[in-house]
């Protein structure tokens, strides 16, 4: 994950959001599928992503302690 990625905090009202321009796109009004850019749920599926990633690397770590252990006591 990138450290510098700006994650959407749906309780700060004060945060600007900002859109990228991208000239590729149609205009906001021909697509009434994308009423809402940022979705409170990519906030919490990111937040979720990373609580996997470091939950696997804590488990990953503590069987390699494991397994030096037991290597060690051979």
């Amino acid at each position: 994950m990138d450290k510098n990625q700006n994650f959407f905090d749906p309780y700060n009202f004060t945060m600007q959001q900002h859109i990228p321009h991208n000239t590729n796109m149609p205009p906001q009004d021909m697509n009434p599928a994308i009423d809402n850019p940022i979705n409170p749920a990519m906030y919490y599926e990111q937040q979720y992503m990373y609580y996997r990633y470091l939950t696997q690397l804590l488990e990953y770590k503590m069987k390699l302690k494991e397994w030096e252990k037991m290597n060690n006591s051979k």
